[in-house]
């Protein structure tokens, strides 16, 4: 049996390495981003039964999870993930099965989540979230980039089509969610253009109307505990699509792409001492699929040596 560590160094030649490492750092400070999500969760639950050392961490979760330059890196985070999405269209053999992957099972999550929510009466209803905007922009940008070509009969101009609608929806996007935003201080623009303040029922409480679904797909309306608009990250998506088609258009590493020798040697050295974070980058969506499974058997383990009682969330 090959080794997780033989299969990554095996591929490398046919991997690109920056792309694979970048994906790799964003997934596993996700999965920390989450696991402190649920940690933060405890103290709620458990106000006077706790452990004074899982008080301490839930306590340390909670403050971590709300902290506003953390709040800024998750944003940069997504943002980055979106970009490398579009980048990565370039070496994909299917955008479109890949996107429709997404989409099944971003709805599907979202229906697991709404009977939960009504199984336990208690609020965690998703429509729009960031897997299903995932495969939504990658349908959007296949859709958009296999219509380009059939009109113009040319597919080295799409770069550049590329190029100007992803300027013109991240420009969009970036002025709606100023425009939307329920605090403009110095300190939350950066945040704003991302829609951390956008105003809409973030709880979900509010009766969701088609017309309200619609505003909440597109990014003028927040909906639902999980929930991400196509503004901007639509943008963002199609500049990395312009970037993998252009600097990518040969499907190598940037570095030494002009000395193939040295590129591929590069590619080998650089993997060999980053392969764990290479071998989860290659495997982005299976792990943001699995783990919150990982996370809640993690967590029923910590009740179980706490003696707590495992809560509806």
């Amino acid at each position: 049996m090959i080794s997780p560590r033989q299969k990554t160094l095996d591929k490398a030649d046919k991997r690109i390495w920056e792309i694979d490492f970048l994906r790799g750092v964003l997934v596993i400070g996700m999965v920390i981003d989450h696991f402190m999500f649920f940690l933060g969760f405890f103290r709620g639950f458990y106000p006077d039964v706790l452990p004074n050392w899982l008080a301490n961490v839930s306590y340390f979760a909670s403050a971590y999870w709300s902290n506003y330059v953390k709040i800024a890196i998750r944003y940069l985070g997504v943002a980055l993930f979106f970009f490398l999405t579009g980048v990565s269209s370039r070496f994909s053999k299917s955008n479109l099965k890949r996107s429709i992957v997404c989409i099944s099972v971003g709805v599907g999550l979202s229906l697991i989540f709404m009977t939960f929510s009504l199984i336990s009466k208690v609020n965690h209803y998703s429509l729009f979230g960031i897997i299903t905007c995932l495969g939504t922009t990658m349908l959007l940008y296949w859709a958009s980039k296999q219509l380009y070509v059939k009109l113009a009969k040319d597919e080295n101009n799409w770069k550049w089509w590329a190029l100007g609608i992803g300027v013109v929806l991240t420009l969009t996007g970036f002025i709606v969610n100023l425009c939307l935003s329920s605090s403009l201080k110095f300190g939350h623009i950066f945040l704003s253009m991302f829609s951390e303040f956008n105003p809409g029922q973030v709880s979900s409480d509010e009766p969701l109307t088609f017309g309200k679904a619609i505003l909440a797909i597109i990014g003028f309306y927040r909906w639902g505990n999980d929930w991400m608009g196509l503004l901007p990250y639509l943008g963002i998506a199609f500049l990395g699509g312009f970037v993998g088609e252009h600097v990518y258009k040969n499907k190598v590493s940037i570095f030494f792409r002009n000395d193939p020798l040295k590129n591929a040697e590069f590619n080998r050295n650089a993997t060999r001492k980053t392969w764990v974070i290479n071998y989860l980058g290659a495997r982005t969506f299976i792990i943001y699929v699995l783990h919150p499974i990982v996370i809640v058997i993690f967590l029923l383990i910590v009740f179980s040596i706490s003696s707590l009682s495992w809560p509806i969330l």
